[in-house]
């Protein structure tokens, strides 16, 4: 039922005439009229009502016909009727209202749920499930915008894998996807709680951190990363070595916006591809050179998914 036809009935339920006082006062008098006559019958047959007996008839009554008073009896009985096909109608309304009020709920529940899945694939990698490199740039802002005397500015990791287009072209897609999402895993299960990883598109991934810029802390956490990308994969019947190179960028003074941070780290990492070093940390002097450090060396271990 349409919304406006629901108003329209449930206003005219609401607005039809009822008894007015003049016809209410005609109705008490008739039935005092007949309490009496029926009193009276009684006590005239000899059976006294003695639930009535103190009923009496007002001084201003009048007297009523048996017709007068069946007509009175009809025009009550169908004002009775009138209320009753109204309060049905008012039921039936509101019924239709609360539903229609649960569709509206579930289709509002139903938007809500596509808005936040449409957020999720806005702000995720559909291969990795991973935060994109567009939610990297809002959450690195924000912890830019918080960065002060007081606060020690955000540290980007930029990650890529070495080599990784010969495993794609070599084994094929699926292969290259899967080797993605396992690097994925062993970047998320490496860092600290908290910290953010993200895919920002191809091989390419990064590590947004906060509350650590000091380099030691640093170099054991890209160590850390290196071993941990670095193990051996196995992948139905293949076992596949990738190694990753690491770029290291923190904020060090206010006014540094995301993108730049970025670009930094990525700067950095391709420092540390060119002297295949593992990591490099982006320098702060007036040149921006970079300072490369070597990696530990990288033991063999079992597969690690």
């Amino acid at each position: 039922m349409a919304i406006n036809h629901r108003q329209f009935l449930s206003g005219k339920a609401l607005t039809v005439t009822w008894p007015t006082a003049v016809q209410v006062r005609h109705w008490s008098q008739v039935f005092r009229a007949l309490r009496v006559q029926w009193i009276h019958r009684g006590l005239y047959n000899g059976n006294p009502l003695p639930q009535l007996a103190c009923a009496t008839r007002a001084p201003s009554d009048p007297d009523f016909s048996v017709p007068e008073c069946v007509a009175a009896l009809e025009m009550l009985h169908q004002a009775l009727e009138r209320e009753t096909a109204q309060r049905q109608e008012l039921e039936r309304a509101f019924h239709d209202a609360r539903t229609a009020l649960a569709q509206a709920e579930a289709d509002l529940a139903c938007v809500r749920s596509g808005e936040r899945h449409a957020r999720h694939q806005a702000l995720h990698d559909d291969l990795t499930a991973l935060p994109n490199r567009r939610h990297l740039l809002q959450q690195l802002g924000h912890a830019l915008a918080r960065h002060g005397p007081n606060n020690m500015g955000p540290t980007v990791l930029y990650l890529d894998l070495d080599d990784f287009k010969a495993v794609h072209d070599t084994h094929g897609h699926g292969v290259g996807d899967e080797v993605l999402r396992i690097t994925a895993a062993r970047l998320s299960a490496a860092v600290r709680h908290g910290d953010m990883v993200v895919r920002l598109g191809g091989d390419e991934f990064a590590c947004l951190l906060q509350g650590v810029a000091d380099p030691a802390p640093l170099r054991q956490l890209c160590a850390k990363l290196l071993d941990a990308v670095s193990c051996p994969m196995k992948i139905d019947s293949l076992q596949l070595l990738v190694r990753p190179s690491i770029g290291i960028a923190t904020c060090s003074r206010p006014g540094t916006t995301a993108e730049n941070l970025l670009s930094c780290a990525d700067a950095a990492m391709y420092a540390a591809k060119r002297g295949r070093s593992g990591f490099a940390f982006y320098g702060e002097s007036a040149t921006s050179e970079f300072t490369a450090t070597s990696s530990c060396n990288i033991p063999n271990a079992s597969a690690r998914h």
